[in-house]
C-alpha cells in the first residue's frame, strides 16, 4: 500500500487539514473570505476564483467556532491541493511512475511553499491547481490532438486565468517552448475556448474601468531600488529550498533545447520566470511566490531525471522535507510573534471589539484590519483608504457610505472613538 499514490495522498490531505483547522488565519485569507461573502465577475485585487472558493467553503461549512470558520475558508484549498499533487503525479512519464514515487514525493513535500498553498488560502491554490491540469493536459495534446484534450487545455487555462492573471506567462513559455502549436488548428481552438470562458470576468473589467489591469501593469510600478534585485535570490530559495532551485534551473536549462516539446516547455517555463521576474525587480518589490507555479515543471522534471537520484541528494531532501513539517507544525501551534502575521493576532481584535461597544468599525490604513475584524466577530467593519495607501476592493465597495447617518465606531491613527452619526469629516482621507 505504501507503494500507491493514494496512500501518500490521504496522508498529505489530512495534514492539510489539519493546518487548515489550526494553523491561524492570514489576513489575506480574511480578505479573500470577503470576496465569497460578495460574489462577483472580478475583483480589484485579482481575478474571482478565490472568492468562489471561500463561497463554497461557506456553504459546505457552519461558522460555528474559529475552527471551523478557519475551514470554511481552506476547505475547498485542501480538496484543490490533493487533486494538484495527484494530476502532477499522473502527469509524470508512466514510465517513471513505477519507480519513482519515493524522488517524486521527497521533491513535491520539500518545497515550502507548494506545500503552503494545500491549506492556505490564495489565489496561487487554484493556479497551481489549473496549472497542474493544464500540463496534463499539454502532455497528451502534443502526443495525440485529440478534441477532449484541446476542450481539456482551453478550460484549464480558462482556471489558470480565472485564478491569477500571471497564468499568461505559463501559457506565453509553454508555447515558446513549442512554437509548433502555432500551426496547429486544435491549439487556437483552445485559445479560443479559453477566450470564451474569460467573456465575463472581461466584461467586469469593462464595467468597472479595467481597474485589475490599471493597478498590476502601472499602480504597482516604482522607482527602482537595488535591495529589490538583491533579495530576489534568498526569496527564491524560501520558496523552493536552495536545493530543488539549483536542481530544477540545472535540470530546467537542459530542457530548452531537447527534442521532446514537452519538456523543452518546462524548461523554457522554469528559466522565463525566474528572468522574467528578476527583470521585474526593476519596477518594483517582487512577492516571492509569484514563481510558486513553476514548481509543477519543477517536480515533473526531477522525478524523471532518474540519473540524480544519489544517496546525497535523497538525504538532503528528506531534511528539507522535514523542516517543511516542523515549520507546519509551528504554524499550527502559533507561538509566532504576531509581527509575522502568522499568529497571535486576535488579541487586538478583541480589545478593539470591547471598544467598539457592538457598532460597525470604521478603520484606516489597510485591507487587512476590517477583513480580519470580520472575520473573528462577523461584525461590520468597513475601509477607509488614507493617501499612503493603496486602492483595494474596498474602494470599488464603497461599504462606508450605508453608514453615513448612523453610530459608528472609528479607529484612525491608532485612536479610537464612537461617534453617534458618522458623516464625511470622519470618512475623510
Amino acid at each position: 500500500m505504501t507503494k500507491h499514490i493514494g496512500f501518500w495522498l490521504l496522508i498529505w490531505g489530512v495534514l492539510d487539514l489539519l493546518c487548515a483547522l489550526f494553523c491561524e488565519i492570514h489576513a489575506d485569507e480574511a480578505y479573500y473570505r470577503l470576496y465569497g461573502q460578495f460574489l462577483d465577475w472580478g475583483y480589484f485585487d485579482h481575478p474571482p476564483m478565490v472568492g468562489l472558493m471561500t463561497a463554497l467553503g461557506n456553504i459546505v461549512v457552519p461558522e460555528t467556532s474559529l475552527i471551523l470558520k478557519n475551514l470554511s475558508v481552506r476547505l475547498v484549498t485542501v480538496l484543490m491541493h490533493m487533486a494538484t499533487v495527484y494530476v502532477v503525479w499522473r502527469t509524470v512519464e508512466r514510465s517513471t511512475r513505477e519507480t519513482q514515487l519515493p524522488a517524486f514525493l521527497l521533491v513535491a513535500f520539500s518545497i515550502p511553499m507548494f506545500c503552503a498553498y494545500g491549506f492556505l488560502t490564495t489565489p496561487d491554490a487554484p493556479l497551481l491547481c489549473f496549472a497542474a491540469l493544464f500540463y496534463y493536459a499539454y502532455r497528451r495534446f502534443i502526443i495525440v490532438p485529440s478534441w477532449s484534450m484541446t476542450a481539456l487545455l482551453g478550460i484549464s487555462m480558462a482556471g489558470m486565468l480565472y485564478s491569477k492573471y500571471i497564468a499568461v506567462l505559463v501559457i506565453l513559455f509553454a508555447l515558446l517552448g513549442n512554437l509548433r502549436l502555432l500551426r496547429e488548428g486544435k491549439a487556437w481552438v483552445a485559445v479560443g475556448i479559453a477566450m470564451v470562458l474569460m467573456i465575463p470576468h472581461l466584461w467586469w473589467q469593462y464595467e468597472n474601468n479595467f481597474p485589475s489591469f490599471t493597478y498590476h501593469l502601472v499602480s504597482r510600478a516604482t522607482s527602482y531600488q537595488l535591495l529589490y534585485s538583491v533579495e530576489f535570490l534568498p526569496n527564491q530559495w524560501a520558496v523552493f529550498n536552495p536545493l530543488v532551485w539549483a536542481l530544477m534551473l540545472w535540470i530546467g536549462g537542459r530542457q530548452i533545447c531537447h527534442s521532446d516539446a514537452f519538456r523543452r516547455s518546462l524548461g523554457m517555463t522554469i528559466w522565463g520566470f525566474q528572468v522574467f521576474f528578476l527583470v521585474m525587480t526593476c519596477r518594483g518589490h517582487v512577492e516571492p511566490h509569484r514563481t510558486v507555479v513553476t514548481a509543477i515543471p519543477a517536480i515533473i522534471l526531477l522525478t524523471e531525471e532518474t540519473e540524480i537520484w544519489k544517496r546525497g541528494i535523497k538525504i538532503a531532501l528528506a531534511c528539507c522535507a522535514g523542516l517543511v513539517l516542523v515549520a507546519r507544525v509551528v504554524l499550527m501551534l502559533n507561538v509566532l510573534p504576531a509581527r509575522t502575521g502568522l499568529a497571535n493576532k486576535r488579541p487586538f481584535y478583541e480589545q478593539l471589539h470591547a471598544e467598539a461597544q457592538g457598532y460597525p468599525v470604521v478603520f484606516d490604513g489597510s485591507f487587512q484590519a476590517p477583513s480580519l475584524y470580520r472575520f473573528y466577530y462577523n461584525d461590520e467593519a468597513v475601509l477607509v483608504r488614507n493617501l499612503y495607501d493603496r486602492y483595494t476592493q474596498f474602494d470599488l465597495w464603497h461599504l462606508e457610505r450605508e453608514l453615513l447617518g448612523k453610530p459608528a465606531c472609528v479607529r484612525r491613527k491608532g485612536q479610537v472613538y464612537i461617534t453617534e452619526s458618522l458623516n464625511d469629516e470622519d470618512l475623510s482621507e
